[in-house]
């Protein structure tokens, strides 16, 4: 054999092992591309369902304040009757904030958990955190809600004030935040 011919066989190999290495260079690239579009997709649909969800909560944010007003004003009427039934009315206004201010974190959590499958360990801690976060709402909510006592209207007003007014909402406020900044860096367009 030839030098000649070694060289054409050296030149060969080494040609072939540049096309297989761009092969696997290309197709790493579109596994990359096609999980960026993925999120992508994932991303935005858990943005627009975050702010739909979010605007209908702010329709009417002192809802929960005209609750015991609105009891208040037929309990001192001084008709037990309607008193009574200002009670059953109130019980049933109270039972809908509960499912109004819970549903919308319920469904939030579990369109954030859809996104586990693809997102980045980083993300997936702020959706843990947020989980965490639901669970302990809903318990809080439960647990005001057994205290109430129709009896005592200030501490009834005190307890139901304190939903909008706590540092828990300003978590869920930042973590959501947080999440779509995450989000956002993911996808390279963190401006």
């Amino acid at each position: 054999m030839e030098n000649k011919d070694i060289w054409l066989v050296l030149i060969g190999i080494a040609g072939w092992s540049w096309g297989i290495f761009q092969f696997f260079i290309k197709r790493n690239y579109q596994k990359k591309d096609k999980l960026t579009d993925k999120r992508f997709e994932a991303y935005t649909a858990y943005m627009k369902k975050s702010d739909e969800l979010m605007s209908n909560l702010r329709i009417n944010p002192n809802m929960i304040y005209g609750i015991p007003v609105g009891f208040m004003e037929k309990a001192l009427s001084g008709d037990i009757e309607a008193t009574n039934k200002a009670l059953a009315k109130y019980f049933e206004d109270l039972n809908e904030f509960v499912k109004i201010a819970s549903e919308p974190l319920i469904i939030i959590k579990q369109e954030l958990n859809s996104l586990r499958i693809i997102c980045s360990k980083d993300l997936e801690k702020l959706i843990e955190e947020f989980d965490i976060l639901v669970v302990d709402f809903n318990n809080h909510m439960q647990k005001a809600m057994s205290n109430i006592n129709p009896n005592d209207t200030n501490k009834m007003t005190r307890e139901l004030k304190t939903f909008g007014q706590e540092e828990r909402w300003q978590r869920f406020e930042s973590l959501n935040k947080g999440i779509i900044n995450l989000m956002r860096k993911e996808l390279g367009s963190d401006k």
